[in-house]
């Protein structure tokens, strides 16, 4: 195994604006109507968009995951890669499982 050094507070900085990032995405797919006046295609578009929406919002929760174990990691909770890897396989079950 080996150990992976990293400036804690150049990460902090970087985790923090990566999940700023993806709590404004969040925020801005809550005033999203799922709806859409689009005549015959109505149907179509809706289901396009809701698809879209629901991948950006998985994005953004993946993100959040993905931040939550490299915080815990560059704390040194998560000490070796087994750890790490057990951490992400643990968000990847959640969120696409």
């Amino acid at each position: 195994m080996s150990r992976i050094a990293v400036e804690p507070d150049q990460m902090e900085v970087l985790l923090r604006r990566t999940e700023n990032v993806a709590s404004d995405a969040t925020a801005a797919l809550g005033g999203f109507a799922i709806t859409a006046d689009g005549g015959i295609a109505s149907d179509k578009i809706a289901f396009i968009v809701r698809m879209a929406i629901e991948a950006a919002q998985l994005a953004a929760d993946a993100t959040n995951g993905l931040a939550t174990v490299a915080r815990a990691a560059v704390t040194g909770q998560l000490g070796d890669e087994a750890e790490v890897f057990a951490s992400l396989q643990a968000i990847t079950a959640e969120h696409f499982g």
